[in-house]
């Protein structure tokens, strides 16, 4: 029998954030993958050439560019903001999110089905617009709106492609770590797609902010609100302060 072709498909994301996570996901362990939402499928077409057997969901999977028929996907309608995702329970070794959890109404609701459907110990990559990067601050400090989340929307005067694709929920690391580790993940990996700003006048800006975290620490233990260096060292890293995208990924903690 011949070998089935895979048709390559260009991805809609920032750019490597494809590359990046594929390479992430591939240097975990396990066969069976969810990738949601799939959008034209391109993340699912170079797991399954990698031999992996994926699920991929989409509120408008019609628009999928792999056919039902090819081996080792599954094609599945999810509507992201249901309550729960119709998906069986610990059956997924990797879940694979790109670019989805800020168009969603319900973040939590999303997160704890993502978390029943992977087996104990299972893996979930998140990906989203980085809102804490130097270059989307200065934008909410001019605007009071955050890169990728800048276009004003109204119905009656928006593009009907910014009503369908526009992001409705920012959510910063501080937000995302809270939510994942209180639906059961603990975070392994925080890495991004690519760096925006990295120009020495934001160099410059690095150590007033690294001071302003070191104080508030400082306060929150005299307070006894506790220690969270490791966390202000991570939004003081690269990946955090200067990447476009955060990639997040969390493993389901065992029973």
């Amino acid at each position: 029998m011949p070998e089935q072709t895979i048709p390559s498909i260009v991805p809609i994301a920032p750019a490597a954030l494809h590359d990046k996570v594929l390479e992430i996901a591939l240097a975990l362990p396990g066969t069976r993958f969810l990738d949601t939402p799939t959008g034209y499928g391109a993340l699912t077409s170079k797991l399954l050439e990698a031999g992996k057997e994926v699920v991929a969901g989409d509120i408008d999977i019609a628009k999928c560019k792999l056919g039902g028929a090819t081996k080792g996907l599954t094609l599945m309608r999810l509507d992201l903001n249901e309550p729960v995702l119709p998906l069986p329970e610990a059956s997924f070794d990797v879940a694979v999110s790109i670019e989805g959890i800020e168009h969603l109404q319900s973040q939590w609701c999303f997160v704890r089905s993502i978390h029943r459907a992977l087996r104990p110990g299972g893996y979930f990559i998140v990906t989203t617009p980085n809102i804490l990067n130097i270059r989307s601050r200065l934008r909410f400090l001019m605007e009071g709106r955050y890169e990728h989340f800048k276009r004003p929307l109204s119905p009656e005067r928006s593009w009907s492609r910014d009503l369908e694709n526009y992001h409705i929920a920012p959510v910063s690391y501080f937000e995302l770590q809270f939510i994942l580790e209180s639906c059961g993940f603990s975070i392994q990996q925080v890495a991004t797609n690519t760096y925006k700003a990295r120009s020495i006048a934001t160099r410059m800006l690095k150590p007033l902010f690294r001071a302003f975290y070191r104080n508030k620490n400082n306060r929150d233990r005299k307070r006894d609100r506790g220690d969270h260096r490791a966390l202000y060292d991570l939004i003081m890293s690269d990946a955090v302060f200067f990447g476009e995208c955060l990639i997040v990924v969390a493993r389901k903690s065992r029973p």
